[in-house]
């Protein structure tokens, strides 16, 4: 019992590594994600995109974050390159664009990767890459909804209780 526990255990860790790894992969080169990646967004929260490539030619990201109408609301330009950790042997360098979401629904960020190389992609000059994430902003109080199931299994029992009353 205890050698299966201990089996478990580690395939679910490996699974959990596996699965943070796919998330962030520079296989390409480029690659983007946020700090909600998988979640939903409540509405008014700051969102953080971060944009990673391990091209050292790369000079700036612009960031077009598209509503859930399709609508470019918010465009950004971060030119900080950053070099954070590496990717088998190469500099992972990220730029990063945050903005609040306020409108419900599922919203699309573009990070289009700039450089000498590129070609004029989305009216933006020198574009070498394009990648991009999405997240869905709900309208969701946790604190009402917790309420509310209490409140609708309370007064189920209380209904349950006065009919089983009424039938004796």
């Amino acid at each position: 019992m205890k050698k299966l526990t201990s089996i478990l255990i580690l395939v679910s860790v490996a699974m959990l590594f596996g699965v943070v790894y796919a998330g962030n992969s520079l296989g390409s080169g480029y690659a983007v994600t946020s700090d909600w990646h998988g979640k939903n967004v409540p509405p008014g929260t700051l969102v953080t995109v971060t944009a990673m490539t391990t091209d050292d030619t790369i000079t700036q990201v612009t960031f077009l974050w598209k509503t859930p109408s399709g609508n470019t609301i918010f465009t950004a330009v971060d030119n900080t390159k950053e070099v954070d950790g590496q990717y088998e042997g190469k500099d992972i360098f990220t730029f990063s664009s945050a903005h609040t979401q306020n409108v419900t629904g599922d919203w699309g960020v573009q990070a289009l990767f700039q450089g000498p190389d590129g070609k004029t992609k989305e009216g933006i000059e020198e574009v070498v890459s394009i990648k991009a994430t999405s997240f869905f902003v709900v309208p969701d109080i946790p604190v009402i909804g917790t309420l509310g199931a209490t409140g609708a299994a309370l007064l189920g029992l209380i209904l349950f209780n006065a009919r089983k009353k009424r039938l004796k």
